[in-house]
């Protein structure tokens, strides 16, 4: 999981804690989108602040909003020089796409 790879493919880890999930996930020179599927909000946000992904997914299929802004880290993406944001092209922008559910009880 070293390698970014434009393919239909789910590459799938262990982990035994949030740190080392983080840690592997951060563990490439690459970092242009990345998931987090998990129904804890708390820890949804934890790992979009601490992994290093221009674009991060939580509880969704990868694809931005018409609007959106399309982002990389390290050596993936164009650091987003599209529309009204390329004046922002030199800035490190991290945008995290959320579904969240509430449960009536």
């Amino acid at each position: 999981m070293q390698k970014e790879i434009f393919a239909p493919i789910l590459p799938i880890a262990k982990f035994d804690t949030l740190d080392e999930a983080i840690d592997m996930a951060n563990d490439c020179e690459y970092g242009l989108t990345s998931s987090i599927y998990t129904q804890n909000l708390d820890i949804a946000m934890r790992a979009s602040r601490e992994i290093k992904f221009g674009e991060t997914y939580i509880n969704r299929e990868n694809f931005e909003a018409m609007q959106g802004f399309h982002a990389g880290f390290r050596k993936s993406g164009i650091g987003g020089a599209d529309g009204k944001h390329g004046l922002e092209e030199y800035l490190a922008t991290h945008v995290v796409y959320l579904q969240y559910n509430t449960r009536k009880q």
